[in-house]
């Protein structure tokens, strides 16, 4: 795993630290200084040191793909497996077709403890799947908006031209909106399986997963570090989860983190 070395920090120092430094005051790295001083030392084997350097920069309030990554490969190499994939997790979500990101994402998931077997799904649906991830939810919508405009393109010169609408206008109409749906469709399905679910990765080595919000609650099953659960709900203690296979319960929020 070698840390990304594209600089991708495309927010200004002035927005990212709020303004200049004061007369007398210690000057602030920039994130660009952080990025290269991370990248420096895990080339190094210096781990703590690199992790510091890419969390301080996600402490601006800066969300970039290549920080994450990298720090997802620093906690690899540091053995926080669940911290490792709860930043390759963020960075997916950030850049969901990045190759180096779904592959390491995949190889530290391969390190858990728990194999969840996902739903079985049929073949043409894998398929589709596949083509939605290569494309990605970005690409979805900027199809779907340049169909759009070229349907108001074609409404608008049909309607100004001499002879008026004719059967080749109509006809072409009629599949470019049949065209501008199916994209429309592929991309609410992509976004919603790749963007619009809430995740969590557990931290704890293992925890017990309960029947409700509190202690007291009858314990279901146990879950260890690494593995990423369906968020579906939230208090200000407890978070309750779901596992692909469809079972569900309570987690204390100090365990997981959220992506």
């Amino acid at each position: 795993m070698r840390p990304s070395a594209a600089a991708g920090l495309t927010c200004l120092l002035v927005t990212a630290l709020g303004g200049g430094v004061a007369r007398g005051e210690a000057p602030i790295d920039t994130p660009e200084e952080l990025f290269g001083r991370g990248n420096v030392a895990y080339e190094r084997g210096e781990y703590e040191e690199a992790q510091e350097a890419y969390a301080t920069i996600l402490k601006y309030g800066i969300r970039d793909a290549r920080v994450e990554y990298n720090l997802g490969n620093t906690y690899f190499k540091m053995g926080r497996l669940g911290q490792s994939i709860l930043s390759y997790e963020r960075a997916r979500r950030l850049a969901p077709t990045d190759p180096e990101i779904l592959a390491n994402l995949e190889l530290a998931r391969s390190k858990c403890y728990d194999r969840v077997v996902p739903v079985e799904v049929a073949w043409p649906v894998r398929w589709l799947r596949a083509v939605q991830d290569r494309i990605g939810p970005d690409r979805h919508a900027l199809a779907f908006l340049g169909a759009v405009w070229i349907i108001a393109f074609l409404v608008a010169w049909a309607s100004t031209r001499a002879p008026g609408w004719t059967a080749g206008a109509g006809w072409s109409l009629a599949a470019l909106t049949l065209a501008a749906m199916l994209v429309g469709l592929s991309w609410y399905t992509s976004y919603d399986r790749l963007e619009g679910k809430r995740l969590a990765v557990v931290l704890d080595d293992a925890v017990e997963v309960l029947a409700g919000p509190g202690e007291n609650n009858a314990s279901l099953f146990i879950v260890h570090e690494g593995l990423t659960l369906e968020l579906r709900a939230e208090w200000p203690e407890w978070v309750q989860v779901s596992l692909p296979n469809g079972l569900n319960g309570w987690l204390p929020r100090s365990a997981v983190g959220l992506v």
